[in-house]
């Protein structure tokens, strides 16, 4: 098997990245073009940065939207269930305004605040 020379630049098979594209230099290709090629480069390494910072960003908002969806769902359910409960305390004579009754009122509290949060945040297009 021959060994390759020390300088040697050529990509193998499956590589990626700056390299793997580039042709192999030879003693007659003038430095010039190497720089500008390094600065291409720079600016496909910087284009490739932006783009997948632009796909964090929309995944990020899509995730956020569905946080606060499940969130405000989850809120609803407990406000539900509460109401149901406290009323169903009050027609036996049960104690139905302090446990049933407060959990429902801060869970109703809690979902007003995260949808009117939502709806300006939305609204002001953050």
């Amino acid at each position: 098997m021959k060994e390759a020379p020390a300088g040697d630049d050529e990509p193998l098979e499956g590589d990626i990245g700056p390299a793997a594209g580039a042709a192999p230099r030879t003693a007659s290709r003038p430095a010039a073009p190497a720089v500008s090629e390094a600065a291409e480069a720079r600016q496909a390494l910087r284009r490739f940065d932006a783009e997948r910072e632009e796909r964090r960003r929309a995944t990020n908002a899509v995730a956020g939207r569905i946080a606060v969806a499940v969130a405000a769902l989850f809120l609803a359910f407990l406000t539900y269930d509460s109401a149901t409960t406290a009323v169903r305390a009050h027609s036996r004579g049960d104690a139905w305004i302090y446990p049933p009754a407060v959990v429902g009122g801060a869970c109703a509290a809690g979902l007003v605040a995260l949808l009117t949060w939502a709806w300006r945040r939305r609204r002001l297009g953050m």
